[in-house]
């Protein structure tokens, strides 16, 4: 795969194109009971739940004509499926999601009903697919859920709302899937505040970041294992590696035990329902606040989650 180039300037531009269709979400302050303050960006207030559909329509709405002809794909857990087959109902065009198998029900019942065709996909086979590029032998226009720096600098307009709300922060950390929430929010809270540190998220389970940051070489776990769906891809991509080596400050991990109690301290104390990988950086607060210089921001970067695991989680 090349190498994926994404400046300022890109996630500047990027603005006009994600209101089309995107809220500007809160950056809210939250001091927990022992008096420890961290500032809330949450993109579980975003449309459709979730940061996602920055980057996708930002990627989407630039297609050509040829492009939209043949229909989009991509290959998602949940949340990027869902914004995708959004996108592409709005502009009529196409649209198929292949899915893992076992995702989260609900995900896939929304992706369904915004009209995609849904195909199931082997767990075995996901990182196979990114690693190979197998989507190129796809007939449809792929939109890549994480190594694309159109979609990347659409999802870095958070962090420009982040660091325009919170100019004062001093650290931010970032839930890390396949890293391009990471990416574009490093590059924009940076560039306008360039003493800042970002930290990536990972379940210890599904985590693939440390290893690459270390190697700068591409990495995947064989059998990603979390409760936080939506950062359980397994697999760091080597464009992807240098993007993040270039902008991160490294990676802090949590255990699911950690995004348990997060999604819990969440609803119960601030009012905010987090999906567990929307929980995972404030999870990485919790554990991790003693080492971190503050103030600190966390993205909180989806919030569908199951009813039955909420309930679960509640109890």
């Amino acid at each position: 795969m090349a190498r994926i180039d994404v400046t300022l300037r890109d996630v500047e531009a990027a603005v006009p194109i994600v209101r089309e269709v995107a809220v500007r979400t809160p950056t809210a302050p939250f001091v927990c009971p022992e008096g420890r303050e961290v500032f809330l960006k949450l993109e579980s207030f975003q449309r459709l739940g979730s940061f996602k559909i920055r980057g996708t329509w930002n990627r989407i709405s630039r297609l050509t004509e040829a492009e939209r002809g043949r229909g989009v794909a991509t290959l998602s857990s949940g949340n990027h499926g869902l914004a995708v087959a959004w996108a592409a109902r709005r502009l009529g065009l196409r649209c198929v999601v292949r899915v893992p198998e076992g995702a989260a029900g609900r995900k896939v019942d929304a992706i369904r009903v915004e009209g995609a065709d849904l195909v199931p996909l082997p767990r075995s086979e996901v990182v196979r697919t990114h690693e190979e590029e197998l989507w190129r032998s796809w007939p449809e226009t792929f939109l890549h859920p994480f190594a694309d720096a159109v979609m990347i600098a659409g999802n870095g307009t958070a962090g420009l709302e982040l660091a325009g709300d919170a100019p004062d922060v001093r650290t931010v950390l970032v839930p890390v899937g396949g890293g391009g929430l990471a990416a574009g929010i490093a590059i924009a809270v940076k560039g306008r505040l360039p003493k800042v540190k970002v930290f990536g998220v990972q379940a210890e389970g599904a985590a693939t970041l440390p290893t690459a940051l270390r190697t700068g070489a591409g990495f995947h776990v064989e059998q990603p294992r979390t409760i936080a769906d939506g950062i359980r891809v397994g697999v760091m991509l080597p464009s992807m590696v240098e993007l993040l080596r270039r902008h991160l400050d490294g990676c802090l991990l949590v255990s699911d035990g950690d995004i348990r109690s997060a999604v819990r301290c969440l609803a119960m104390e601030t009012k905010v329902v987090a999906e567990p990988a929307g929980a995972a950086a404030f999870a990485a607060w919790v554990r991790h606040r003693d080492a971190l210089e503050a103030p600190v921001a966390v993205v909180v970067s989806g919030g569908n989650i199951e009813q039955a695991l909420l309930a679960e989680l509640m109890r």
